[in-house]
C-alpha cells in the first residue's frame, strides 16, 4: 500500500466526527503538547481520512490531531483522502497501527482496544504469532483474553490504567474482582493515592480477610474504622495509606502483630548508650536483630562495648521468628 497516492483534500472539520472511528487506537491521551505543536510550527503530517457506507469520512489515522486543530478552533484540514488507496477495512486499521506503532508506545488500554478490533479481521492465531509481540506482550492466549477483559472495566479504571495511576497487576486483580468491590477499592487507591506496591499489598491484604471471614471487600472497607481513617482530617494522604495497611495488616495476622509489640516493647525498654541501637525488620521479615555503635576511635568502641556487657536486659530480647 502506498499512502501517498491518497488524494489530498481541504475538508471541514465540522464533517468529521468528535467521537472515534473505527481505526482509532488513541485512549487516555493529553492534547496540550499536540496544540502547543500545531499553534508553533503547524501541522506537519496530514491525517488519514476514508468515506465510509454513510458517505461522511472516518478518520483513519490522526484522531488527536483532529481534536486537536478542533480545538485550536481550526475550521479546515489537509487530509489525504485513502478510501481508494486503502479500499478494506483491515488495510485502514493496520495503515493505522503501523504508523502508530512507528511513532509513539501505545498504554495498555490502548493495546486492549488494538487486540479487540484485530479480532474482527485476523484470526486469533496471527493475533498471538504475529501482533502480539509487536504489542510487547507475550504470545499466550491467556494473555489476549486478560487484555480483552480489560475493555470491560469501570471507564475511571480503565482512565487509571492508561495513565499508569495503577499497575497492570492490579488490572488483573480488578478483572477479576466483582463489579462492587472493584469499585470499592479503586475508591481508595485513587483517593488516597497508593503507589504501586501499595495498591498491591492492599488488595492482598483485602483478598485474604475476604477469604478468611467471608466478608465482602465492600462491606470490609464500609466498617466504621476504615471510614474514620478515610475521612481523618488530622492526616494526609501517605498517613492514612500507612495507617489502613497497618490496620489491615493486624487483622490478617493478628499473632503476628501480637509478637511484634511485644518484642517492641522488650527493645525500648532496655536503656541502650547512646551510642548504641539495636534494629530489626519492624515487620519480623529478616530473623536477625543489628547493632550499630558509633565512635571516633579504639577507645570510644572499647567504652560502648563495655557499657552494653553490663546491661543484663540485652538476655531478655527475645528471637525474633521463635513461634513464628
Amino acid at each position: 500500500m502506498d499512502i501517498r497516492k491518497g488524494e489530498g483534500t481541504w475538508t471541514d472539520l465540522c464533517e468529521i466526527a468528535d467521537g472515534p472511528g473505527p481505526y482509532t487506537m488513541s485512549y487516555g491521551f493529553n492534547l496540550d503538547l499536540l496544540c502547543e505543536s500545531i499553534r508553533k510550527v503547524g501541522l506537519i503530517n496530514p491525517p488519514l481520512l476514508a468515506r465510509n457506507q454513510e458517505g461522511s469520512f472516518d478518520v483513519v489515522s490522526g484522531y488527536r490531531r483532529i481534536l486537536a486543530l478542533k480545538a485550536l478552533g481550526k475550521r479546515k484540514v489537509f487530509c489525504l483522502d485513502v478510501t481508494v488507496v486503502l479500499p478494506s477495512t483491515l488495510k485502514r486499521f493496520l495503515a493505522a497501527f503501523y504508523e502508530n506503532l512507528a511513532t509513539r508506545k501505545f498504554n495498555d488500554m490502548e493495546k486492549a482496544l488494538i487486540l479487540n478490533k484485530l479480532q474482527s479481521h485476523v484470526r486469533k492465531k496471527e493475533i498471538l504469532a504475529s501482533f502480539m509481540p509487536l504489542l510487547s506482550l507475550p504470545s499466550h492466549e491467556g494473555t489476549l483474553e486478560f487484555f480483552l477483559k480489560l475493555l470491560d472495566l469501570d471507564g475511571e479504571v480503565q482512565k487509571a490504567l492508561a495513565s499508569e495511576e495503577i499497575s497492570i497487576k492490579v488490572a488483573k486483580f480488578f478483572v477479576a474482582m466483582e463489579k462492587t468491590s472493584c469499585r470499592a477499592v479503586f475508591k481508595w487507591i485513587s483517593t488516597l493515592k497508593f503507589n504501586f506496591n501499595q495498591q498491591v499489598k492492599f488488595i492482598d491484604y483485602l483478598e485474604d480477610i475476604r477469604v478468611r471471614e467471608d466478608v465482602t471487600i465492600g462491606a470490609l472497607l464500609c466498617e466504621e474504622y476504615f471510614i474514620a481513617i478515610l475521612e481523618n482530617p488530622h492526616l494526609n494522604n501517605p498517613q492514612k495509606v500507612k495507617a489502613v495497611l497497618e490496620a489491615l495488616r493486624a487483622r490478617r495476622f493478628p499473632r503476628l502483630v501480637q509478637r511484634q509489640k511485644a518484642i517492641e516493647s522488650v527493645v525500648s525498654a532496655i536503656a541502650m548508650p547512646p551510642e548504641a541501637c539495636v534494629h530489626y525488620d519492624p515487620y519480623l521479615e529478616d530473623p536477625d536483630y543489628q547493632l550499630e555503635i558509633k565512635f571516633r576511635h579504639g577507645k570510644d568502641l572499647k567504652s560502648a562495648i563495655r557499657k552494653l556487657h553490663a546491661l543484663r536486659e540485652l538476655e531478655a530480647i527475645p528471637e525474633l521468628w521463635a513461634g513464628k
